[in-house]
């Protein structure tokens, strides 16, 4: 008839749903095991330290059986729901009703990266004191300065300065003048020497003056040659 078969298609439903419905609870449960299960910590007769928290009801549901791997058969333990606690295995490992006391153990989990304890300073290390003194080391004695050595101070003495300034300015003279003398007055050959006079007159007027300076130191007398 027609309502059997309503009823047996809602029956075939409810039973899907609920299939369906244990299947994401285990697969869930699956996935909070093998995700937090291994970090989980049990702690005797003591509360969670720094760095960590107490577990959650349904972290603890879902590995209720690797905790009571490695809790005493007998023991009672809880996490952060504080109405509900774990017995041990010998208990039948099961979640069950806590009124809050005769509980000592807990369930923790760490809730973050554990902090980094400050650096610890450099023992500083005391100086040395200084030894005795040495002895005082005697002076020697001083040195005495050498000659000066002319030759290597790489200077050009004044004598030398004045016969090349003269060397070259007879020379200057002499190309000049002869240049002006064959260029301007048409002079060839010695007539090219400029103040020829002069120079032919050269030799008298050194004997001249050979003989003054002669006759001044003598005491003699001077006579134009």
């Amino acid at each position: 008839s027609k309502a059997t078969v309503s009823v047996l298609y809602w029956s075939a439903l409810y039973n899907t749903t609920n299939m369906l419905r244990y299947v994401l609870a285990a697969g869930f449960a699956a996935a909070v095991q093998a995700a937090d299960c291994g970090s989980l910590l049990y702690k005797q007769d003591s509360g969670c330290s720094l760095g960590q928290t107490l577990v959650d009801i349904d972290t603890l549901t879902a590995c209720k059986s690797t905790l009571c791997g490695i809790m005493d058969p007998y023991a009672l333990a809880h996490g952060a729901d504080m109405t509900k606690k774990l017995a041990g295995s010998g208990y039948g490992c099961e979640i069950e009703d806590w009124d809050g006391t005769g509980v000592g153990d807990t369930i923790c989990m760490s809730s973050g990266p554990s902090p980094t304890p400050p650096p610890t300073p450099p023992t500083p290390t005391p100086p040395t004191p200084p030894g005795p003194p040495g002895p005082t080391p005697e002076p020697g004695p001083t040195p005495v300065p050498g000659p000066k050595d002319e030759s290597s101070s790489g200077g050009i003495d004044g004598g030398v300065i004045f016969l090349i300034v003269f060397f070259v300015g007879f020379a200057v003279y002499f190309a000049a003048g002869m240049a002006y003398m064959h260029k301007v007055k048409g002079a060839t050959g010695v007539e090219m020497v400029p103040n020829l006079e002069f120079w032919k007159d050269l030799p008298n007027l050194m004997k001249d003056g050979a003989f003054f300076i002669k006759n001044k130191v003598t005491g003699g007398g001077y006579s134009s040659v």
